[in-house]
């Protein structure tokens, strides 16, 4: 199922991945949104390569992207693509290899495939997730697990509270972040700030194909291609460790 969608949706982002890269070498401009977020030249080309072969490949879709100019048909489609052509533009434009091209596609709230490019890594991820099964909860083994937490909420101290003896690994793109932890580089991925859907999509559609769990941080769920686009906190992790990380952060969960 959605053999056809994966592999058209891996071309896209390996081909927005090598117009990204090409503005990496050649220099590329860059400003600020109104909401002072940052955004590239490379941003925008990405942007309109990756609706142009998706949305052309399957023109009845809608579409959810940073860049684009939101607008209320997507709610009415069957499926919708939930895209951010550069997840990190800050890593990018400091030369970190954090960043990532994201590729979801969402039908009835729920991500059916992701797809995760980082170009400077070359690392291509991509899962069709639909009928994906949970891993068994494991045990606690009385060891620290480790976590992948984004780098500006490690270097101002903004991440929330997490158990005695966790090893805190921070790392850029959220998208990328989901990614590893799919393939198996840490235990868990948290956030608790708003994350914009297009940043946790993707990433969110192949964790839960490789049988993790992801949820809010008190294990609310998420969904997907909403009127606000925004997911309210992000904890990602194999369903034991899920399921006493939860537990942990309802302590500071105020009534």
């Amino acid at each position: 199922m959605f053999e056809r969608e994966l592999e058209a949706a891996k071309e896209a982002a390996l081909a927005a991945g090598e117009v990204i890269e090409r503005f990496r070498r050649e220099g590329v401009r860059y400003g600020r949104k109104a909401g002072r977020e940052l955004v590239s030249e490379a941003d925008l080309a990405a942007a309109a390569l990756l609706e142009r072969r998706l949305l052309g490949a399957f023109p009845e879709d809608g579409w959810l992207s940073e860049e684009h100019r939101d607008s209320p048909a997507r709610l009415r489609a069957a499926r919708t693509w939930v895209v951010d052509p550069i997840d990190g533009t800050r890593e990018y434009l400091e030369g970190v290899p954090e960043f990532a091209v994201s590729i979801a596609l969402v039908a009835n709230g729920e991500p059916v495939l992701g797809v995760v490019h980082n170009p400077a890594t070359g690392e291509l991820f991509a899962a069709a997730c639909c009928g994906a099964m949970e891993r068994p909860a494991t045990e606690p083994t009385g060891q620290p697990f480790e976590a992948l937490v984004g780098r500006g909420e490690h270097a101002w101290d903004d991440l929330p509270p997490l158990p005695e003896g966790t090893l805190v690994r921070p790392m850029g793109s959220v998208a990328y972040r989901l990614a590893r932890l799919a393939q198996g580089d840490g235990n868990a991925t948290l956030t608790g700030f708003g994350r914009a859907e297009w940043d946790v999509a993707a990433g969110a559609a192949l964790c839960r194909a490789a049988g993790l769990r992801v949820t809010g941080v008190l294990g609310d769920p998420i969904r997907f291609n909403q009127p606000r686009p925004v997911v309210r906190g992000l904890l990602a992790a194999e369903p034991g460790l899920h399921e006493r990380l939860t537990r942990f952060f309802k302590q500071f969960a105020r009534g």
